[in-house]
């Protein structure tokens, strides 16, 4: 039994819920005002609000606001006039938990209160596993889970390898939906001859080799989740169709003219521009509006500042595990390499590297078993923070080394030797970037003859051509 607090200025609708929520065995208290609401929740908190968005000289956007100062983590869900998403969205970035929409569904009221009630405090325990501490990542993870309750449309937006199915599943896990299966449509996948029957499905006999009945994608989402990756690639046939099933919710198989009621709540995900696809004619503009209720741009991981760290680590953690393999930690050099790589695939491709390094590596993942892109990458950023503009706009080349100056004793002779072998090896790095220098013109630049050079060069792990030096690409 809950402590339930209705806030509203209609006493025919105060009266309602209280009677609802009695028969389910709940407590309430009214509040008809501003005052009253935050009087009530200060003297007897509750369990869960149900608080309207517009009250008798107050915008319900100010209470939500009192209410969460004194009680952040109690459930708040807003009462909004019909179909006024706009407001909705409006309430959960405020703090709003979930919302309705009057006229409301009585059994649908108490479902979602008996369900808030059941698993708001511990909703995020079990969510899909989402590694990051940097401002960006955690900025996108509270939005995204702060969305999760509400019966929104979704779009994730970023860049390939981003995460976006990973954040998808994160937002079923945290919703009303989370008992309920998660189904997954890449659209970019599907073959245009077969994107209806795999989504819609069909009835046997509809069309030649349908020897048996199927449903599609979409019925077999039914009271879970459909996430529709990479909706951008859709072709225009099937956004007209997809519009249709969001308004209407619901469907036909192909060849039926049986409706199907759909319960179903989509998120979609896309890495292409679709502003400039509506402009080029490529994606429909009111598809879009629907499917962008909430919008969420996942930031790429080269703008997840400390993060790569983090995310390394854990994919180590993971795959020593699941391989049962001796990995168990990075060096920093590793560590190095993969902090100055730029990561054009994001955490995709950051997981496929470390998968393959626990593999060849034995109990230390060092740089020689990451792959030559991720070296070479590390190896010119490197080099262009050595570089440095001196007077007269001359190039200076600035080694910097990092020396453990608690250790109980020096090697002079190692140090210097490595301080050479790290200074000769970013110099022929960056005389080998200027273009206009020959392999002969090099040599006497640097006072060596020929044969020499190109045993360095060798040493350093540069290519030797018959009448040039060049980096190895």
């Amino acid at each position: 039994m809950a402590h339930i607090l209705i806030v509203d200025d209609e006493e025919a609708l105060c009266n309602l819920l209280t009677a609802l929520l009695n028969e389910r065995g709940h407590t309430a208290d009214c509040a008809h005002g501003h005052d009253a609401a935050i009087k009530v929740a200060r003297e007897s908190p509750p369990d869960l609000v149900l608080l309207d968005l517009n009250l008798a000289g107050f915008d319900g956007i100010e209470t939500l606001h009192r209410l969460r100062k004194n009680a952040p983590e109690t459930p708040v869900v807003m009462i909004t006039a019909f179909g006024d998403i706009r407001a909705a969205v409006r309430a959960i970035k405020a703090g709003a938990t979930d919302f309705i929409s009057k006229p409301f569904d009585n059994e649908a009221l108490l479902a979602s209160v008996d369900t808030l009630l059941a698993f708001h405090c511990d909703r995020l325990r079990e969510a899909p596993v989402l590694v990051g501490e940097s401002v960006a990542f955690r900025e996108t993870h509270a939005l995204a889970l702060k969305f999760a309750v509400p019966e929104v449309n979704m779009l994730l937006l970023g860049e390939t390898g981003t995460g976006k199915e990973l954040f998808a599943r994160a937002i079923h896990t945290a919703s009303k939906r989370q008992g309920g299966p998660f189904v997954v449509v890449d659209c970019a996948m599907l073959p245009e001859s077969l994107i209806e029957s795999e989504l819609f499905g069909f009835e046997k006999g509809s069309f030649t080799g349908a020897v048996a009945s199927r449903i599609g994608r979409l019925e077999l989402a039914q009271g879970g989740t459909l996430f529709l990756d990479e909706i951008g690639n859709l072709p225009m046939l099937y956004q007209t169709k997809l519009l249709r099933l969001l308004q209407e919710r619901t469907m036909q198989r192909v060849g039926s003219r049986e409706e199907v009621h759909l319960d179903v709540r989509v998120i979609s995900a896309t890495n292409i521009d679709l502003p400039e696809a509506i402009q080029n004619g490529k994606f429909r503009r009111d598809l879009f509006y629907r499917l962008q209720e909430m919008t969420i741009n996942l930031p790429p991981l080269r703008e997840r500042n400390g993060d790569i760290r983090l995310v390394a680590e854990h994919f180590l953690h993971r795959y020593a595990r699941e391989f049962r393999a001796k990995a168990r930690k990075l060096s920093g050099a590793a560590i190095e390499k993969l902090e100055a790589y730029k990561w054009p695939g994001n955490v995709r491709e950051l997981e496929s590297t470390i998968k393959s390094a626990v593999v060849l590596a034995d109990d230390v993942v060092c740089p020689e078993h990451l792959p030559k892109e991720i070296s070479a990458d590390s190896v010119e950023g490197a080099l262009e923070g050595a570089v440095s503009k001196g007077a007269g706009d001359t190039d200076r080349l600035k080694i910097e080394f990092e020396v453990d100056l608690g250790s109980a004793s020096f090697d002079l002779k190692a140090l210097g030797a490595k301080a050479a072998e790290t200074a000769e090896r970013l110099l022929l790095q960056h005389l080998l970037h200027q273009k206009q220098t020959s392999g002969a013109q090099l040599a006497k630049r640097l006072g060596v003859d020929p044969k020499t050079l190109r045993l360095k060069l060798r040493h350093h792990g540069f290519e030797v051509a018959s009448h040039a030096a060049v980096p190895r690409s």
